[in-house]
């Protein structure tokens, strides 16, 4: 049971903190999603973790390289994160991981074109290089920790207690 409990404290936080700060908010999820197959009667496979532990990875390591204004902005972060979080959750709907993955990156790319035609977003001068790049910095991180949130989400729904 306490296991269940601090799945679900860490999946809410990922989906949470990733509004705030996509590093943090990756990392949660990884950890929720490790969390998530520490419940019982759940396999999940070595190649599972160990994909989704490059793809944490992978955005702390572009969180962490970026030029530091770039890397502290928030610009558009809400709507990134939300729209690939609304994406990852209908992915998931369709029921295939993959789907969960296409969702979320589009989610992100779309939550990105709206901000981009916001009057705050008009700075990153939609459709540009600088726009594409900004999307991207803050656009992977966001799929990924939505990807993972959702897949998480996922198993905490199909779980039972045996």
């Amino acid at each position: 049971m306490a296991t269940l409990i601090i799945c679900i404290i860490l999946t809410v936080s990922a989906a949470a903190m990733s509004f705030y700060s996509l590093l943090y908010g990756t990392a949660l999820a990884f950890l929720a999603l490790c969390t998530a197959g520490l419940l019982p009667g759940v396999t999940l496979s070595l190649t599972t973790y160990i994909f989704w532990g490059a793809a944490m990875l992978t955005a702390v390591a572009l969180c962490c390289v970026l030029p530091r204004p770039i890397a502290l902005s928030r610009k558009g972060v809400p709507y990134i994160a939300g729209a690939s979080l609304a994406g990852s959750m209908a992915g998931m709907a369709a029921g295939s991981g993959a789907a969960t993955i296409i969702g979320a990156v589009a989610g992100a790319l779309l939550g990105g074109v709206a901000y981009g035609q916001t009057p705050a977003g008009r700075a990153l001068q939609f459709p540009s290089p600088k726009f594409f790049n900004y999307l991207c910095a803050k656009g992977l991180p966001a799929a990924t920790a939505m990807s993972m949130t959702a897949l998480a989400t996922g198993i905490l729904t199909a779980w039972s207690p045996s």
